[in-house]
């Protein structure tokens, strides 16, 4: 199902879930590109959903799917960690109902190796790469979710 935001009209997501977590971006602050780049990687072109430049830190990438991954997901979004040297991370589900919801898939660079990780977990450890440097919260992080939830998406 296709999807709008007030906010964003001329850009169409491919789902309701990506423009929600769009309103989550622009919560949290961040300039968010939508499916800006078209990889083409050993297994295959592959196209993000979201480039992320957050307003401090390095920009990052961003893949939403409602179901957990499949194989081949993972396997381009593996390529995606390794060749293309910004980190992407795979947000499933629907949006956080709460706090310390949601599900994450972080790619480990040092391991080669994806970690099921709560969604602000998952965000903190892409967000502030050096474990010592990293925050036990986002600031702000449930009023986000409420407010990104509220956004108004037209199908």
């Amino acid at each position: 199902m296709r999807a709008r935001r007030a906010e964003h009209p001329e850009i169409v997501f491919r789902s309701k879930l990506e423009a929600q977590w769009s309103a989550i971006f622009d919560e949290m602050g961040w300039t968010w590109e939508y499916e800006p780049v078209r990889f083409d990687l050993p297994s295959g072109v592959y196209i993000p959903d979201f480039k992320i430049r957050p307003r401090a830190g390095d920009p990052f990438w961003v893949e939403i799917k409602g179901p957990w991954p499949n194989a081949r997901e993972f396997e381009v979004a593996t390529e995606v960690n390794i060749y293309a040297q910004t980190p992407l991370i795979i947000l499933t589900g629907d949006v956080p109902r709460q706090i310390n919801g949601g599900t994450a898939w972080w790619f480990d660079p040092a391991t080669d190796r994806w970690s099921m990780l709560r969604a602000e977990e998952g965000l903190i450890r892409v967000l502030w790469p050096d474990a010592a440097d990293r925050p036990e919260h986002l600031a702000g992080w449930g009023d986000v979710l409420e407010n990104g939830r509220r956004a108004e998406i037209m199908t």
